[in-house]
């Protein structure tokens, strides 16, 4: 059904019988298509209003009606051929004056222009108002998938485990900074018996989601096989091996990848033994000697099925520091540029930290990158520090 548009012809009781006239005149000159419906009693339910007075004082007199239906949002034609002092008035209303008597031709071609107005701006609105609905449900959805990233967030944190307490004068901490709110690096630090502690550090390629629940497989996969069917604890390389199957076998139609470490310590002995899948080398700090990089020469995870992943073994000291550390920590603590035989500037402020901490090593870091102009990464940030208690004998050193 097509919706025809209302004008309301409103005229003094003087001029009441000219306005069926004008009604007729008006639908005979009406420009273009169907013409509109008319009214002759008084109401704001119409679509353009034309109102007729022969006096300034009959304006007067219809004044309230204006002010009702510019209220209403109905535009308001005037005719009439005294004005007087309310012209300006007139005029700060935005109201359309024609002559008491107007040309027919003229007043249709006038309320043509503002119904056609009228109904653009009508269109207007309501593609306005249905971007605004559209916005506020696209709020909405955003809110929820907040919610559940955050949700996802606060999972992911409560599979990484990080509740060693110090071994034998072994402490462990770790720092973990998402880029977004869900991270690509996972970590894991988990006590094997009296002696044995092991830390595992994974970055997922990539970013957000994606990168999280694949992080997330790794570690569960790990949960899986730390132990062998004799009830032993596995080696780094045979722990890297199962990981690698594991992505080999789910990798599907994509290909992913990932970089990671694992390493256990006695922390009687302070042998550590670790391998590699395309890790950045973990920076082994010590007191009043140049940092060591304990480099790992297996491939990426999710690459190749028959590769192996060499391990192998260092002794620590007292007061020694080891920190590992995923893909970011080149931009957030320097950079990678480096003079002849000297590290890069990164490692170096890693160092650094390490030399000239009287606490936690991470505590520093951490406390650094909130000040510094990289809080908001553009990569996710996971570091492991293991902290070997010092002497009498190293304090001296480093003094």
């Amino acid at each position: 059904m097509t919706y025809r548009q209302s004008i309301l012809l409103l005229a003094s009781e003087t001029q009441q019988t000219l306005t069926g006239v004008i009604a007729d005149e008006i639908m005979c000159k009406w420009p273009n298509g169907l013409p509109p419906t008319f009214s002759f009693k008084a109401t704001t339910d119409c679509d353009v209003a034309v109102l007729f007075a022969f006096t300034e004082q009959e304006v007067l007199e219809l004044l309230p009606r204006v002010l009702e239906l510019q209220s209403s949002s109905v535009p308001v034609v005037l005719c009439c051929d005294e004005f007087g002092s309310i012209n300006e008035l007139l005029e700060d209303l935005d109201i359309t004056t024609l002559a008491c008597d107007p040309n027919p031709s003229v007043l249709a071609g006038v309320l043509f222009g503002i119904l056609q107005r009228s109904e653009q701006v009508s269109q207007l609105r309501g593609q306005v108002g249905f971007v605004r609905k559209l916005h506020e449900n696209l709020q909405v959805d955003l809110d929820l998938l907040q919610d559940e990233l955050e949700t996802a967030a606060t999972i992911q944190r409560e599979f990484m485990s990080n509740e060693v307490q110090e071994v034998h004068g072994i402490s462990f901490s770790t720092l973990w900074r998402p880029a977004s709110v869900v991270s690509g690096d996972m970590y894991d630090i988990t006590q094997l018996d009296d002696d044995h502690v092991a830390f595992f550090i994974a970055d997922a390629i990539g970013h957000g989601i994606s990168a999280a629940m694949l992080a997330m497989m790794l570690t569960r996969t790990l949960s899986a096989h730390r132990y062998n069917e004799n009830g032993k604890y596995a080696e780094p390389k045979e722990i890297l091996r199962h990981l690698n199957a594991a992505l080999l076998e789910r990798s599907g139609n994509h290909t992913r990848f990932a970089t990671a470490a694992y390493g256990i310590l006695n922390c009687k002995t302070n042998v550590l033994t670790f391998a590699g899948a395309g890790h950045p080398p973990a920076l082994l700090s010590r007191f009043g000697a140049t940092p060591t990089l304990l480099n790992s020469d297996g491939p990426l995870l999710g690459v190749f099925e028959t590769e192996e992943f060499p391990q192998q073994s260092v002794q620590l000291t007292a007061g020694d520091t080891l920190l590992l550390y995923s893909d970011g920590f080149e931009h957030a603590l320097g950079n990678e540029e480096c003079r002849k035989n000297e590290l890069p500037t990164f490692l170096q402020s890693m160092h650094g930290f390490c030399a000239h901490a009287t606490g936690d090593v991470l505590d520093n870091i951490n406390s650094y990158l909130n000040t510094s102009l990289v809080k908001s990464a553009e990569d996710d940030l996971t570091m492991i520090c293991l902290q070997a208690k010092p002497t009498m004998q190293t304090l001296g050193l480093a003094a």
